[in-house]
Formats: structure tokens, C-alpha cells, sequence
């Protein structure tokens, strides 16, 4: 089978962002084994983001998938003081990590789905607008906020039970797709959730 490619590329404008641009690419059937890489990039006054991928669809040449994805995401919040010129940043996450996934089917409609995720947050806040006397203030930024500043490591894990009964993935025109899935965030970390 031949190797197929996809690149895509956009471009927006807000009064408040300026301008937003985003670009992906998708390399299927990589090295003529089904492999499938991808990587996007999106840029704004907002938010910056970049995601590597890469997917087996046999592993040991069985009909088990393996696929993995790396991502550093940097979100800003922000205002404008002064002359309008001015930018003060009130909010900052930056999310570096990563997500292990493996697919099995069960049958023909059926498949199996688990992920593994590492993620790392670092939230900061203005101290200038949310601290009093050195301390984030839950008056100013709300008790949400003040509990979400620092480094916090998310390892979670999931499992996904997926029906999929589409007649074409890229222009499906009858059939249906239903997934059921949880995650239980607490494998060591800071983080813990269900």
C-alpha cells in the first residue's frame, strides 16, 4: 500500500487574540506498515500548543494497537493596562506530558480501549492583582484558584468500551459510534480523581 499524507493548515483573526494560526500533519501507512505519525501546532496570544503522535495498528503482528502522543500546551490569561498597550498576564498553565494508548477489538463492531497519562501542570497567578502580603488571596482570585497554584503530576489511567458501526471514517453517512469510558487519576502523583 502506498503512503498517504495530510497537511492542514489555518488561519483566524479576534480583536482580542490578533491573529490564531494552526497547522497539522498526518503521515498514514509511515514506512508502508500502517503506521500512522502525526504533530500539530496551534499559536495565539492566548495559547501555544504542540502534540506528537504515533500509532501501530499490529503490534506483533496481531490486531492490537499501540499508540502514543507527547504534548506541551502554555495557556495565558491576560488584560490590558494603560495606554491599551500593556499586557499583564493574570493566569499561566503550562501542561507538559504524555499519553499511552493500546486498542483491542472484541468484534466486529466492537473494541477495547486503555490509555495510560503522565501529565505535568505548573498554574501561576499575578501576585500583583490575587496576593495580599505574600499569599494568594481566595477574596481576590477565589478559593479555586489559590488551591490550583504549583506544580501539580496527573497519572491517571482509563478504559474505554467503544461501539463503532460507521460505514467510512472520513465521511460516514449512516451507522453510529457510542463510547464508555472512565479514568481513575491517583497511580502516585499529586492528582486524584475519577
Amino acid at each position: 500500500e502506498r503512503s498517504t499524507g495530510e497537511l492542514s493548515l489555518s488561519a483566524g483573526f479576534s480583536s482580542l487574540e490578533k491573529f490564531i494560526l494552526q497547522a497539522s500533519i498526518r503521515q498514514n501507512n509511515f514506512r508502508g506498515k500502517g503506521q500512522t505519525l502525526s504533530a500539530s501546532a496551534s499559536y495565539s496570544s492566548y495559547s501555544k500548543s504542540i502534540e506528537l503522535g504515533f500509532t501501530e495498528p499490529y503490534l506483533f503482528d496481531k490486531n492490537i494497537a499501540l499508540g502514543g502522543t507527547l504534548f506541551r500546551r502554555d495557556y495565558n490569561s491576560f488584560n490590558y493596562y494603560g495606554s491599551g498597550r500593556d499586557r499583564n498576564d493574570l493566569y499561566s498553565q503550562l501542561s507538559t506530558g504524555g499519553t499511552l494508548v493500546a486498542g483491542v477489538p472484541l468484534t466486529e463492531y466492537w473494541q477495547l480501549s486503555g490509555r495510560y497519562t503522565l501529565q505535568q501542570d505548573k498554574v501561576t497567578l499575578d501576585e500583583d492583582t490575587y496576593y495580599t502580603n505574600g499569599e494568594c488571596d481566595p477574596l481576590k482570585a477565589g478559593r479555586y484558584l489559590c488551591d490550583a497554584i504549583g506544580n501539580r503530576l496527573t497519572s491517571s489511567i482509563g478504559l474505554s468500551l467503544i461501539y463503532d458501526s460507521l460505514n467510512s471514517r472520513l465521511r460516514p453517512s449512516r451507522g453510529s459510534r457510542v463510547v464508555l469510558g472512565a479514568d481513575f487519576a491517583g497511580l502516585g502523583g499529586d492528582v486524584r480523581y475519577v
